[in-house]
């Protein structure tokens, strides 16, 4: 139906809408299909509810997926959320390192997007290097939780 490119705090997703029945809605975000309820809230300009619109849930944090790229659920392995080319590193190997400290950032499909830190540790790895290109997946940097 329609394809949509959201920023939800700082991490940009892919939505396609794929069927809306006003009440639910049938997504793919980031590859991945969902089923989301649908709630309209009234938009206090007007006092009309807005056209009924999906409420894309971004899937469940892969490494590197979060704020704006960061893993989530403790784990100090961030990896790349999309092919991309590494446009600077801010952290070497021993730096300490707060939960959503800037590590890197990258450019993927003319975008940039940095990458935080997922947990408050020391940086024990980087495995990237400026102008490196990366594909999903691949581990940008490691982080031990201190």
């Amino acid at each position: 139906m329609s394809r949509y490119t959201i920023e939800i705090d700082g991490i940009e997703y892919s939505v396609e809408i794929l069927e809306d029945t006003g009440s639910e809605a049938r997504v793919v975000v980031n590859d991945r299909e969902l089923r989301v309820s649908v709630t309209a809230e009234a938009d206090p300009a007007v006092g009309q509810p807005p056209p009924s619109a999906p409420s894309p849930q971004p899937r469940p944090p892969t490494p590197a997926a979060r704020p704006p790229v960061s893993p989530g659920g403790g784990s100090g392995e961030v990896r790349a959320p999309m092919p991309a080319r590494v446009l600077d590193v801010s952290v070497s190997a021993g730096d300490k390192v707060e939960e959503r400290q800037l590590l890197l950032k990258i450019e993927a499909m003319k975008m940039e997007n940095q990458v935080l830190s997922p947990i408050a540790g020391t940086v024990e790895k980087v495995c990237v290097s400026s102008g490196q290109e990366v594909a999903e997946g691949e581990l940008l940097v490691v982080v031990n939780p201190s």
